[in-house]
């Protein structure tokens, strides 16, 4: 077996993703393939974090009768950390790192007070990312890292360790330590990517509304001081949202035309055909009888034309929609005859948040899986 430990300082860490006094491990495993029955592991790599030093560790198995020796002694390391950090860990690394310690009768005693899943905290922002697909190599190029040397995939590397099993020479070597210690290493850098959780599920303060020919703009600034590594921009339905720094800005494309607003109490209701709108029991007794009929639920209706805005709950009433039962509902913000309604988001009945910063939060609700 080969051992690798040496000292490195990282490209980029987020310290907010655990507390720097805390002992710290992130680890990486390279596998022959994916099956833990028939496949094993050949290569642990861990990025250790302890009393401020930073250090890179490795245990390569230079035949496969090692692997036992590679898992014993990864084991055996992180015994003295608190806390575990990794790429897709909870699905691949975990599982089958226990399976082939118990193929080789080798007691689990990885144990930790937080183990954390970087791949889990980063897939509910991978639309607002324009992320392709969730690999740690593309958003390590999202977040602007640069250190990593190595061009090749894990799968790419199974014929290359088959290769030094037989003829152990140091380019196969070198090629396979590299491809671990970039991930191991990487995967710190990866911790910026924290940010994005910690930076939507905090408070936005509203400061300003702008008004476009295509819809309103909102500008929020983040109150408790997080910051976004990168500039995130989506298309999310209706809206656009623009991250960067301390600010987020949202954008809301206005719903043109006609929309209806549908009374709940529709059996209160006749419905006028001739005239396509509805009038109150109380007061149907002044309408002929033959040019009436009992509402119901889809023509109880008040119709308006001018311009709305979405919204994703509703928030704002009276709510406007195309049909009885649309998940989407809009508010009216302007008709032909009356100006718009500017204040609409500034208005504030809430002691603690305004209308605008509680808009925000359904939207983020509503395009993102965790908030």
């Amino acid at each position: 077996m080969i051992t690798v430990d040496e000292a490195f300082t990282p490209e980029k860490f987020y310290p907010g993703i655990c507390p720097q006094n805390r002992k710290m491990l992130f680890f990486d495993i390279e596998t022959t393939g994916f099956s833990r029955e028939h496949h094993m592991i050949y290569l642990i790599g861990a990025a250790a974090f302890r009393n401020g030093q930073w250090k890179l560790c490795q245990w390569f198995a230079q035949e496969p009768q090692e692997e036992p020796d590679v898992i014993r002694a990864f084991l055996d390391f992180s015994a003295d950390y608190d806390t575990l950090i990794h790429f897709n860990g909870q699905r691949f690394d975990l599982p089958f790192t226990r399976a082939r310690a118990e193929f080789h009768q080798i007691p689990w005693t990885l144990e930790f007070d937080e183990s954390i899943d970087l791949m889990n905290l980063i897939k509910p922002y991978r639309a607002l990312c324009h992320l392709d697909n969730c690999r740690q190599k593309s958003i390590e190029k999202l977040l602007g890292l640069s250190s990593r040397e190595d061009v090749m995939t894990g799968g790419e590397l199974i014929p290359v360790y088959n290769r030094y099993v037989h003829k152990k020479d140091s380019r196969s070597l070198q090629l396979l330590l590299l491809h671990n210690a970039d991930d191991v290493r990487g995967m710190t850098g990866l911790t910026l990517a924290a940010q994005w959780p910690d930076f939507f599920h905090s408070r936005f303060c509203f400061t300003h509304q702008d008004t476009t020919e295509q819809g309103i703009v909102l500008h929020f600034e983040n109150a408790d001081g997080f910051r976004m590594p990168v500039l995130l921009q989506a298309d999310l339905e209706y809206w656009q949202l623009c991250a960067g720094g301390s600010t987020l800005s949202l954008g809301i494309h206005f719903v043109e035309g006609e929309l209806k607003h549908f009374y709940k109490n529709y059996k209160d209701y006749y419905y006028l055909p001739d005239e396509d709108m509805v009038v109150h029991k109380s007061v149907a007794a002044f309408v002929d009888p033959s040019h009436r009929r009992k509402a119901t639920r889809q023509n109880c209706y008040v119709k308006r034309k001018g311009r709305f805005l979405p919204q994703p709950s509703p928030l704002i009433t009276p709510e406007f929609q195309q049909n009885p039962g649309d998940k989407l509902t809009c508010f009216l913000y302007d008709t032909p005859d009356a100006g718009p309604a500017d204040s609409t988001f500034a208005n504030n009945d809430q002691p603690d948040k305004t209308p605008a910063e509680i808009y925000l939060r359904e939207v983020l609700k509503r395009c993102i899986k965790d908030c």
